[in-house]
């Protein structure tokens, strides 16, 4: 049964910064789609992957763009100049901005963390990186992450002062579901989603949202009202934590790779229980790790 079709394709080839539309996208089972998260900037004093979901440190990292040209990131500075990750300068010239020693890394440190803002006590965090998803990349956790149309209309109904936009998000795949109401994706969770004709995904977590959503960002203004309404009409249960959380999106593993096309059509299968719980035990298991 067709549920809807690819409106959107986004890649972030540098983890944290602004990405790139695209138009076709390779899928690989362990790494997602081919360029994703394929660099991230490391804090050489902490080792520490950066993250704008501490945005005290690093919402600068939103105003820089990262597309892939053939293979090879560029990376759009704020005033427009350029910067090469492979130029022997490239290390030196973002540690100059963000006053602290970072260094361009298309390899994972052992037992990466991010640092997730906690604006309850005003604290950091260091959270697990990648912990649903293959090793070696930089994922917050698995390789996938979509959003609907019925969602960001749904939200853009429930703030009609605010810009509602795809960008806060961050998804892989904006799917269009056309007059399908609400956030309907939640009821997902546990599905197989057929895309084209090639790539088959498991549908296995809620996405939680954080303060990242609301960070200035992409030419849109800093809006605190987007995750208080998420909080408020969409608290889904994330059972690695053993609470509900706000949510927007969801997360989802590659059963299958292979091509995806913009206007893809996207079509909702049977469900899949054990590759869900699968997931989940994977996740937590890692996660245990690194703690």
């Amino acid at each position: 049964m067709q549920t809807g079709s690819v409106v959107q394709l986004w890649r972030y080839p540098v983890k944290s910064m602004a990405g790139e539309a695209i138009a076709v996208a390779q899928v690989d089972p362990g790494r997602g789609i081919a360029g994703d998260r394929a660099f991230a900037v490391i804090d050489v004093e902490t080792g520490t992957v950066a993250s704008a979901k501490h945005p005290r440190k690093w919402n600068k990292l939103l105003d820089y763009k990262a597309t892939m040209v053939d293979g090879h990131v560029h990376i759009e500075l704020p005033d427009g100049t350029r910067l090469d990750p492979s130029e022997s300068d490239a290390d030196q010239r973002l540690s100059a901005v963000f006053k602290r020693p970072l260094r361009m890394s298309s390899t994972p440190p052992r037992q990466a963390t991010y640092e997730e803002y906690n604006a309850t006590d005003d604290s950091a965090k260091a959270e697990p990186l990648s912990v649903g998803a293959g090793t070696g990349t930089f994922f917050d956790f698995a390789p996938i992450h979509l959003v609907t149309t019925s969602t960001l209309a749904r939200l853009q109904e429930l703030l009609p002062e605010s810009c509602v936009d795809r960008a806060r998000f961050r998804p892989n795949l904006v799917i269009d579901t056309g007059d399908a109401a609400g956030f309907v994706e939640n009821a997902w969770n546990g599905h197989l989603l057929a895309v084209g004709s090639e790539v088959k995904l498991c549908v296995v977590f809620t996405c939680p949202r954080c303060v990242m959503t609301t960070l200035a960002q992409d030419g849109l203004p800093a809006d605190p009202a987007i995750l208080r309404a998420a909080a408020d009409h969409n608290k889904q249960w994330f059972p690695l934590l053993g609470k509900k959380l706000p949510t927007v999106g969801m997360y989802a593993t590659v059963v299958r790779g292979g091509t995806i096309r913009t206007g893809d059509a996207v079509r909702l299968e049977g469900t899949s229980p054990l590759r869900r719980v699968g997931a989940f035990f994977h996740a937590a298991k890692r996660a245990i790790r690194r703690s």
